[in-house]
């Protein structure tokens, strides 16, 4: 049967039940129970029934909590590409920032709490699995842009962090770099994934990860790179998780007289504005969010079409982008 042929009509005949208990379950409205609401959706999808909004337009909720302070710019840039992918595909959509309070207490967001009902979902950053699952219960289809992890069972479009680090550290290796150190949040899943893309990287060109060149930011990195200073010990080069990061990194080490890139190098992540206002201008990693965005629309119109599909799970790689604070040490070497 082809989908515009199933009617609600035809899915209350085929359950002996009534047609606005069909018609509310369909719409995601109350009324009826989650265990009759199942049954209706599972015999809609399998007589092949395909919502056919009146207006042609799916109605979006999209979630997004308080930005890392490091991460503010490309934040904004997020928020204003899900708008711009959800306007392309003629969507209508909501905006509506999660606090803590409401995460904690498990709070539906206030459009949810007065009634209004929704196609689909977008949940931007690191929301946890407790607050998805609740929301989900009633926004049926639901999607996280960024803030991956591997115990989620939605779809997920995220930044290759893995892949960030090794090309970053491939790039800092290309350039005569061999004692490569990072500098974050060595607890945050991304930072995870950063190391090892790191440390695949060192391994594939027959260089250690040295751990006392890992600085974490939750600690008194600043009393370590004290030590490896006085000691002589220092790294070549730093890959840092933000670009904020680095240029706190290169101020500090302006103030022990340590010079970026002559005497140590450090990339960045995120191309952000200050990345360039930045002396020297920034070698870093653009994300890609424009395409993260509309890879994320794309995502969730699939969601909606075919609610029953196996959750994906997309990454986008990032590009380098090659600046003024990484120096090449294979000319010194010709010298």
């Amino acid at each position: 049967m082809k989908n515009t042929k199933i009617t609600i009509a035809d899915i209350s005949n085929a359950l002996g039940i009534s047609t606005v208990s069909v018609s509310r379950a369909l719409s995601g409205q109350g009324g009826v129970s989650e265990e009759l609401r199942k049954k209706i959706l599972e015999k809609a999808n399998e007589m092949g029934y395909s919502r056919i909004k009146k207006d042609g337009r799916y109605n979006i909720l999209v979630l997004h909590k308080k930005p890392y302070a490091k991460d503010n710019s490309n934040f904004s840039y997020m928020l204003q590409g899900i708008e711009k992918a959800l306007q392309n595909a003629d969507m209508d959509y909501s905006m509506e920032f999660v606090d803590k309070n409401a995460l904690d207490n498990l709070s539906f967001p206030f459009k949810i709490s007065k009634g209004a009902n929704f196609d689909g979902a977008i949940l931007i950053g690191s929301f946890n699995n407790e607050y998805a699952d609740f929301i989900n219960k009633k926004v049926k289809n639901l999607i996280f842009c960024r803030g991956y992890a591997p115990n989620r069972n939605y779809d997920c479009v995220f930044y290759n962090y893995n892949n960030a680090g090794y090309t970053q550290c491939q790039y800092l290796i290309k350039n005569g770099h061999k004692n490569i150190g990072f500098l974050g949040n060595k607890k945050l899943f991304r930072n995870r994934e950063k190391l090892l893309g790191m440390s695949i990287a060192l391994e594939d060109n027959n260089l250690p990860l040295i751990p006392e060149y890992i600085f974490d930011t939750e600690e008194d990195y600043q009393s370590k790179l004290e030590e490896l200073i006085k000691s002589g010990r220092m790294p070549t080069g730093i890959i840092c998780e933000y670009d904020f990061t680095a240029i706190e990194l290169i101020k500090t080490l302006y103030k022990k007289n340590i010079k970026v890139p002559d005497d140590i190098s450090v990339i960045g992540s995120g191309n952000t504005e200050i990345s360039l206002l930045s002396i020297p201008a920034l070698t870093t990693l653009d994300l890609n969010i424009e395409y993260t965005c509309e890879a994320a629309v794309s995502l969730l119109c699939r969601r909606i079409h075919n609610p029953k599909k196996p959750c994906e799970s997309i990454s986008v790689s990032c590009v380098l982008i090659e600046r003024e604070s990484v120096k090449n040490l294979n000319e010194e070497t010709a010298i």
